[in-house]
């Protein structure tokens, strides 16, 4: 699998090219699972694992995602080789309740006490990438970002990252961190797939224009997180989500299934291979797997090559269709 770099010019890490979502593992993919996908994701060249200190929090307990990731990098030695990210600021506070009501926000207190917590379920020394999960605006910026800041400073985090942040957020954060000389976030991992969706006033978790345009001026790297929409390209039982059924979408798909059928690949992997395309900027996708075949599918979508006639006709696709 092809590497990248990332980094803030203060610390850089390569990574591979795709990095594995985990949120599902410990509850709806059980450990002998997980430890057989994580297996063979390493064994293909993947050293870029995504998660978060609320995954299982739905279904068990907060933390279960990187308590699974822990117990195999210590089965597999392999406690340093890999790249973890990690994201803090939606465990419940509330034991059994996940409302969003109950989560624990971005306060200083919250954000050094749960790193701690991520240290020992992942059992490893530094966090590799933390973002700020979700933003949290009842609570100052500049108290989340000391904090972060801090722990970048220590040691104890490697890269700073936001996730579900509206883009003039990230840019405010990072215009503080920048005043003050201290690093600030160099990762943003927003929802993002070849369909495009109608947003919803307030929707603040999608990579939109806006921030594709900021990334490439402020050369962050963008990582995007549900890039196959849970299945939906991949199952006809599975409908779309309401925001991305619409007019422009049919047409989308249609031309997606077509160059599928050309390049004998499944429209999945076309929807990786486009994403893993782009450069300007470029676009780490965070796909999840619940199986080995599933993820098989994913890794094969690094070996398919899209020339430029072909990324242009998805490019193009629908877009003279008013949605």
């Amino acid at each position: 699998m092809r590497q990248r770099t990332i980094g803030d010019g203060r610390v850089s890490r390569p990574v591979s090219e795709i990095c594995l979502g985990t949120m599902y593992f410990g509850y709806h993919t059980d450990e002998a699972t997980s430890f057989a996908i994580l297996d063979r994701f390493a064994e293909a060249g993947g050293t870029f694992l995504d998660t978060a200190n609320c995954y299982g929090q739905w279904h068990g307990d907060a933390g279960e995602s990187e308590r699974v990731i822990g117990r195999w990098l210590r089965s597999r030695g392999l406690a340093g080789r890999m790249v973890i990210a990690t994201k803090v600021g939606a465990r419940t506070t509330v034991p059994g309740d996940p409302d969003a009501r109950h989560w624990q926000g971005l306060g200083a207190a919250a954000i050094r006490a749960d790193a701690e917590t991520s240290l020992r379920n992942l059992g490893v020394d530094r966090l590799d990438l933390l973002y700020a999960h979700i933003d949290d605006r009842a609570t100052p910026l500049e108290e989340t970002l000391v904090a972060l800041v801090a722990l970048a400073e220590a040691g104890t985090v490697g890269l700073l990252g936001a996730s579900n942040t509206a883009t003039w957020r990230i840019e405010r954060a990072r215009a503080v961190a920048r005043a003050a000389g201290h690093p600030g976030y160099s990762c943003v991992q927003q929802r993002y797939t070849y369909l495009e969706p109608l947003l919803n006033p307030g929707q603040l978790d999608t990579i939109t224009e806006e921030l594709l345009d900021y990334a490439c001026a402020e050369d962050l790297a963008l990582f995007a997180y549900s890039p196959q929409l849970g299945g939906a390209y991949a199952r006809a039982d599975r409908p779309l989500p309401a925001a991305y059924a619409h007019p422009g979408s049919h047409a989308r798909l249609a031309v997606l299934g077509k160059v599928a059928g050309e390049l004998g690949a499944t429209p999945g992997q076309v929807v990786l291979a486009w994403l893993l395309a782009k450069s300007r900027p470029a676009i780490i996708p965070v796909p999840g797997a619940g199986s080995v075949a599933q993820l098989d599918e994913i890794l094969a979508a690094t070996e398919l090559t899209l020339d430029a006639e072909t990324t242009t006709r998805l490019d193009q696709a629908g877009r003279s269709v008013d949605a």
